[in-house]
């Protein structure tokens, strides 16, 4: 993992709210790579995998890395039936 990428990870279940945890991150670190660890994820919600989706999207765009890691089986499972791959992610917690 290059040492410049910023990483965040929460304990509480995360949502979509201008002022959550997650957004005021990705916000914050537009302009570098980022990490979001799912670790303490055990459902997010649509919109949750719709920003994260989104903003993997702008990132790459960009030529920055983004990254979802450290997905529980259970979400790797989920992801996988809405047809999310680290092949066309890129995400390495689906790996």
């Amino acid at each position: 993992m290059p040492h410049d990428w910023k990483i965040f990870e929460t304990e509480d279940r995360l949502s979509i709210t201008p002022t959550d945890p997650l957004m005021t991150f990705l916000q914050g670190h537009r302009d570098q790579p980022v990490r979001v660890s799912m670790r303490h994820q055990k459902r997010p919600d649509s919109r949750v995998l719709q920003v994260l989706l989104t903003a993997s999207r702008s990132w790459k765009g960009r030529d920055l890395g983004f990254d979802v890691s450290d997905l529980p089986p259970r979400l790797v499972q989920d992801f996988a039936r809405l047809g999310l791959t680290a092949d066309n992610t890129g995400w390495s917690g689906l790996k």
